[in-house]
């Protein structure tokens, strides 16, 4: 939809390149943001704007990409917000301001624009993250409410024409910028750009969806992701996609490493070539993003004026396809994924009852299977695997998990733990759809315990989102698509358990993740060992709506430094005082301790039988048989 705001992305417009590409060419490195350059050496960043006009920019970017409170304190500068802000919107003034007198445009409509650029927060943001959206909103309106109040107050060397929102992948963070700003600012156009790849069509189709229909944005944009050819592909995607003014500003194609540094390879030639195949297919601004520099606009710009341009304006819009597209998003119910065994069992409404075992610490499983084979024996139908239970080196919890399918012939179901702790988002979501190909049907989903409680102590720990996240990269991958929207042309159909804690110290805190995890796509949950019947009552009741099926975790206790053990030394176990005096009472005959420790168990299991779908019960020590003995009679 058109708006007032938009008339300044006139067709063929010009925008700069990468202003950071530029200042780390004039020897500034990553080890300190760019953005502090603004009060550090601002003649430098002058200089780059300066250099951009030069080379025939009609749009400027404000250095300001991470100039945000979040971004700012890892280097202790968010107290400095203000001040930065400040300083690169009078800086970008400066250099308009010379470069109009020199030319003899100052003041007319011919003068270049700028654009106050805003990147993403630098933290995972719902849904994948914890950075919740009320506080990324927050950011982006204090920094816009300063932006705009400075030049309310001194137009003449604090004026901006636009925002530029860059290099967005997470859509609902985009929407939190748009709103954060507009909550403040409400007559300054918006660009909202996204980093995408052209195989991302859903991505692509959402985008367009969300921000094409949205009157307080002014155009659509994408920027870096790979070089010009991709975008190019990107760009004949969303076109018909929308009526909206379309910058593109691609990466002068993929960096290569050497001797420490990062070299772009593509030349200004090759950028301008396709600058005028960018707006021969409907784009309104073309520009450079990482590697580009002034020689590359340059030539770009020379390429625009040999060019006959498309107003966007006349593009029919798509929104079939757009629709046709998002209907691959739709999740599927629990009982559409044959793959679950666990949610095969619930929507037959039975009750989940299985063991969990310990990995080995090394490459022979015969143990391991004996205890399987035993637990089979007797009908139990699954078996539960820890990912790295106490930060130990194990067999990997997937690979034994399918190992147990396959030994058993499908006779046993592996529900295998799936941390957070080790993987990045890469790695979390090429295992599981390599959990997937492998037969795997359920994960359960936890975070992980650091690696300082295990025996590498000095290993990394990656944790690129929580188990939050985690619970939504599944549901990603059960509508087909990564978390970053990209097709996968199938689907997982993984029964999504995530973990709950019925007697964690800060309930609130942990009934508001609960909330969260089931938000994000959770199935069902399986709970800490429950020592105290009443305390998962109170958490059920308390859940209300938000309450999913419950796999209620069961330990029963073999001697009375278990229960001690347990009770002060197992973060998010609580273990009352009764349980340990009772425990007490089998003094030194440990097969008294097993007995009084499964009578124990047994008795939390007959209170919530009626209560919960189920019951997970550990094998103690790895002792399966003492598991069994706690579990038999509800099978």
């Amino acid at each position: 939809m058109s708006s007032p705001r938009n008339s300044i992305f006139l067709p063929g417009t010009l925008f700069d390149g990468g202003l950071g590409t530029e200042l780390y060419e004039r020897g500034f490195y990553i080890n300190r943001p760019f953005e502090e350059l603004n009060l550090s050496a601002p003649a430098d960043v002058e200089s780059v704007h300066r250099d951009y006009l030069d080379s025939g920019a009609k749009f400027l970017t404000l250095n300001t990409f991470a100039a945000t409170r979040v971004q700012l304190k890892e280097f202790d500068l968010d107290t400095k917000l203000p001040e930065i802000v400040e300083a690169a919107v009078r800086i970008a003034n400066n250099a308009r301001r010379e470069f109009s007198a020199a030319k003899g445009s100052g003041g007319s409509k011919d003068s270049p624009r700028l654009a106050f650029s805003m990147g993403p927060l630098g933290v995972l943001v719902e849904p994948l993250g914890s950075f919740g959206l009320d506080e990324a909103r927050r950011e982006f309106a204090d920094v816009a409410k300063i932006a705009a109040e400075n030049a309310a107050k001194n137009p003449r060397t604090h004026a901006y024409d636009a925002y530029i929102f860059e290099t967005f992948t997470n859509l609902s963070e985009l929407e939190a910028a748009v709103d954060g700003v507009r909550s403040v600012d409400r007559e300054r156009p918006i660009v909202a750009s996204i980093s995408v790849k052209s195989s991302q069509k859903d991505l692509i189709a959402k985008f367009a969806e969300r921000f094409g229909s949205r009157d307080d944005v002014d155009a659509l944009g994408l920027n870096c992701s790979e070089g010009p050819a991709d975008l190019y592909a990107t760009l004949k995607i969303l076109r018909p996609l929308t009526t909206k003014a379309i910058i593109v500003q691609p990466n002068a194609g993929t960096p290569r490493h050497l001797n420490g540094r990062y070299f772009y390879m593509t030349s200004p030639d090759y950028m301008a070539k396709f600058a005028k195949r960018f707006v021969e297919a409907g784009a309104t601004g073309v520009g450079g993003c990482c590697g580009t520099g002034p020689d590359h606009i340059r030539a770009m710009g020379l390429a625009l004026k040999m060019t006959t341009v498309q107003s966007s304006g006349t593009a029919r819009v798509e929104t079939v396809a757009a629709r046709d597209r998002a209907a691959e998003w739709k999740r599927l119910t629990l009982a559409e994924r044959p793959a679950s065994s666990i949610g095969e069992s619930l929507a037959a409404g039975k009750k989940v009852h299985t063991v969990e075992l310990i990995p080995p610490k090394g490459t022979d499983t015969t143990k391991f299977f004996e205890h399987v084979n035993l637990l089979a024996a007797a009908g139990v139908r699954h078996v539960n695997i820890p990912d790295g239970a106490r930060a130990m080196t194990r067999v990997g919890s997937l690979h034994l998990a399918a190992l147990v399918q396959n030994v058993t012939k499908g006779k046993v179901r592996a529900v295998p733990h799936f941390t957070t702790r080790d993987r990045n988002l890469i790695a979390l979501q090429s295992d599981l759809l390599g959990a997937a190909v492998n037969g795997l049907g359920d994960v359960l989903i936890v975070t992980g315990d650091p690696p300082k409680l295990g025996n590498n102590r000095d290993a990394s720990a990656v944790y690129d989102i929580d188990s939050i996240g985690l619970t939504y990269l599944v549901d990603c991958l059960n509508r087909g698509v990564t978390t970053q929207g990209e097709a996968l042309g199938s689907r997982t159909g993984f029964g999504i358990g995530v973990a709950a804690n019925p007697t964690a110290i800060n309930l609130e805190v942990e009934k508001k993740r609960f909330r969260y995890k089931v938000e994000s796509g959770a199935d069902y949950a399986f709970t800490q060992p429950i020592f105290d019947p009443e305390s998962f009552l109170r958490w059920r009741d308390d859940l209300g709506k938000n309450y999913i099926p419950h796999v209620v975790g069961i330990w029963p206790l073999i001697s009375l430094r278990n229960a001690e053990f347990m009770a002060n030394e197992v973060p998010g176990v609580s273990v009352p005082e009764w349980v340990v005096d009772e425990m007490e009472k089998a003094g030194d005959d440990p097969t008294e301790a097993v007995k009084r420790g499964t009578a124990i168990a047994v008795g939390v299991m007959e209170k919530l039988e009626k209560s919960c779908e189920g019951f997970c019960v550990s094998a103690p020590v790895g002792r399966a048989a003492v598991a069994l003995d706690a579990l038999r009679s509800f099978l």
